[in-house]
């Protein structure tokens, strides 16, 4: 068995568009870090038998990190950029702008936690498939063969570091888009003991080969 055995790619004009574009704009390790989270939310779906949207969740899964690209690096957020560069994509291919929105909330939330489950199906995958390939999800939950499948297809690249990189040349550049909000500086001054876990180490810690 292939892993087309366990995902199935959306065949349709919208989604060839949305992997052409990322693979246009994204560095190699980037454009294969957006199919492996595809690939992950797919199986996360498949398991918990999630119903959701085929297309949107590809696009906005392929897409979701176009604000970590030179082509689509604006002035706000990351993850507003590149659902500002999709939403834009989506609207020249005629989408209708309630799926726009789908996709816009897919991206611009994916690293808020707890919100986009209360968003769309598609909005949930696509923060699933991504914290499972950065190591803040488990993967336990994928089988030894298919994970090697899903790294077969789309090796990592030496993602950790590259990632990494890629997020602190963004930050450097616009060292306020990562404060999402002010719980954390609170916390962190006025709760003894409070401590929240680093991004970085999780990122280095997942348990996958580079």
């Amino acid at each position: 068995m292939g892993l087309s055995d366990h995902i199935c790619i959306p065949d349709t004009a919208l989604c060839t568009a949305a992997a052409e574009m990322a693979r246009m704009a994204s560095r190699p390790f980037l454009y294969n870090h957006v199919c492996r989270t595809y690939a992950f939310g797919a199986l996360a779906a498949k398991q918990s038998q999630m119903q959701y949207d085929p297309e949107l969740f590809y696009v906005a899964a392929m897409l979701h990190d176009l604000g970590l690209t030179e082509a689509y690096q604006g002035d706000d957020r990351f993850e507003v950029d590149g659902a500002e560069a999709a939403a834009a994509f989506l609207a020249r291919q005629k989408v209708e702008q309630s799926r726009i929105d789908r996709v816009w909330d897919a991206i611009a939330l994916h690293t808020t936690f707890s919100i986009p489950q209360k968003k769309s199906p598609e909005a949930a995958l696509v923060q699933i498939g991504a914290a499972m390939d950065v190591g803040v999800l488990p993967h336990s939950q994928v089988t030894p063969d298919v994970m090697e499948q899903v790294l077969d297809a789309y090796p990592r690249l030496g993602f950790k570091r590259a990632m990494e990189d890629a997020l602190s040349r963004v930050y450097a550049r616009k060292p306020m888009t990562p404060l999402h909000n002010f719980g954390a500086d609170i916390a962190q001054r006025n709760v003894p003991g409070f401590a929240v876990p680093h991004f970085c180490d999780m990122l280095h810690e997942a348990d996958f080969p580079e």
